[in-house]
């Protein structure tokens, strides 16, 4: 690649994603984020509502509900001259020249700001001027998760994934022509968002192609994989997926352990997520979902006494929402054993509630 190569572009968009673990799918959130023309890899946490900008997304600032969001890389197709990166009409653009350029970097400036929703303005109008500019869609795909325009995106990610499959295959591998190597990366942010938008099967057809072209073992993508499978009720290769996610950051707790123990417990492994899950209390010990997960292990150990106490540390309000099956099945979406298990908690202690204090030994 030359100087000016679309290397340099992987620094700016870092914030959107592949944590995207995702915008519907758990009360403990973690998001990934992987951005091409701003790819700064990161995990963005939502222990509690109050939230650490400086390491959440956009997407993520939404409550302690868990988003998996990548954001996206391409490069673009067609041979792109060595010397001003342009290319003939009609060809694939993998990095902007011109007033394009200088819109595109002016719609990256006002996103590092936090001004998304302009930044989107910009991105809008570089896919007008310049259709064939993968980064022009990804970034907008990236605006648009942020804003929660999930099917929008997911047509901004499809049309950098096609852009980017049409420069492999019209572009041969050539010193100083810019070509597209990162079909990886826009899988991963459209597999996220998928995860978010409630298309399981198809979130983890992105991911585990994702994880294929990436060709070595990646935290960040067996994150969303283990995921995906366990949404998709895959639990023992799901829990393979999360064991290897974990090998791979242990030096640090991260939200998306919590889901790793819950699938333990799921496929009757109670002593090691129940192992994992002190890690994570230990680190988050005052999130909701974080409180009742523990409180449902300490059932499945047989210790009710202590279960129905820690679950009644989870603020009045939050509580509601653990008696929700809707919320348990299709907002955080638990495992049935632990749905199961978290539901003769709450019973018991809605049956302790309505016994009469005289009728208490």
């Amino acid at each position: 690649m030359t100087k000016n190569s679309p290397s340099i572009l992987r620094q700016g968009l870092s914030a959107i994603i592949a944590c995207l673990f995702l915008y519907r799918t758990t009360g403990f959130a973690y998001n990934v984020g992987l951005s091409k023309y701003n790819t700064k890899r990161s995990i963005y946490m939502t222990p509690s509502s109050d939230v650490d900008a400086s390491k959440v997304s956009a997407v993520s600032r939404r409550s302690f509900t868990s988003k998996v969001s990548a954001a996206v890389i391409a490069y673009f197709p067609y041979a792109v001259n060595a010397e001003d990166g342009s290319s003939s009409i009609g060809d694939v653009q993998v990095k902007p020249t011109g007033d394009v350029k200088k819109i595109f970097n002016e719609g990256r400036a006002l996103e590092s700001q936090g001004n998304v929703a302009s930044a989107q303005r910009f991105y809008q109008k570089v896919t007008k001027i310049s259709p064939k500019f993968i980064y022009g869609w990804s970034n907008l795909g990236n605006t648009q998760v942020a804003l929660g325009q999930l099917p929008e995106a997911d047509r901004s990610y499809t049309n950098a994934i096609d852009l980017c499959r049409e420069n492999i295959q019209t572009t041969q591998e050539l010193f100083g022509v810019p070509r597209c190597n990162d079909e990886y990366l826009l899988l991963l942010n459209r597999g996220a968002l998928r995860l978010n938008n409630n298309m399981p099967k198809e979130a983890l057809a992105d991911l585990q192609k994702a994880n294929g072209l990436r060709g070595k073992p990646d935290a960040i993508i067996l994150q969303n994989v283990a995921r995906a499978k366990e949404i998709n009720g895959m639990y023992g290769q799901a829990d393979r997926d999360y064991t290897l996610a974990i090998s791979m950051t242990s030096n640090e707790v991260n939200p998306f352990w919590l889901r790793s123990a819950m699938v333990k417990l799921q496929i009757g492994e109670l002593k090691e997520g129940y192992d994992l899950l002190r890690r994570v209390e230990n680190r988050f010990p005052e999130a909701p979902e974080v409180r009742a997960a523990y409180a449902t292990f300490l059932a499945a150990q047989g210790n009710q006494i202590a279960a129905q106490q820690k679950y009644l540390e989870i603020p009045d309000r939050q509580r509601q929402n653990y008696v929700d099956q809707k919320y348990l099945k299709q907002v955080i979406a638990w495992p049935p054993a632990m749905i199961d298990g978290l539901s003769t908690v709450t019973s018991a202690v809605e049956k302790a509630a309505d016994t009469p204090v005289e009728n208490i030994q």
